[in-house]
């Protein structure tokens, strides 16, 4: 069973999205915007080789979403995740603390954070 801070929430069950909102501290309208940019950034994901594309959006403690998305390298695995992406660009702009963070990919269900990730 997933840990509450890797919890699965689907976007698409209203119920299950406010609970969700409740449990974190988020407004819907941040959860969906993060659900948005999130599922928007893999149009930007450059992967050539596995095509499998990964948007993320992160909500930071002042409420500015920073997006990314995978980059992939023929030199297996030196890619980046979008994760890491877009914790890479908040830090270089100087943000420190975050709210939430929001992963797309375009499977059913969708494919969770590498373990890299999660760490990061």
């Amino acid at each position: 069973m997933p840990s509450p801070a890797h919890e699965l929430s689907l976007s698409s069950n209203e119920t299950h999205v406010s609970q969700t909102c409740t449990t974190y501290g988020l407004s819907s309208t941040q959860f969906h915007t993060l659900h948005k940019r999130c599922a928007a950034s893999k149009a930007t994901a450059y992967c050539p080789y596995s095509r499998f594309r990964v948007g993320a959006s992160i909500l930071t403690h002042d409420d500015q979403y920073i997006d990314g998305a995978n980059v992939e390298n023929a030199a297996y695995p030196v890619g980046t995740c979008a994760e890491r992406v877009a914790f890479g660009k908040a830090v270089t702009e100087g943000h420190r603390k975050f709210k939430a963070v929001a992963v797309a990919t375009d499977i059913s269900p969708p494919a969770s954070p590498c373990g890299m990730c999660r760490q990061l």
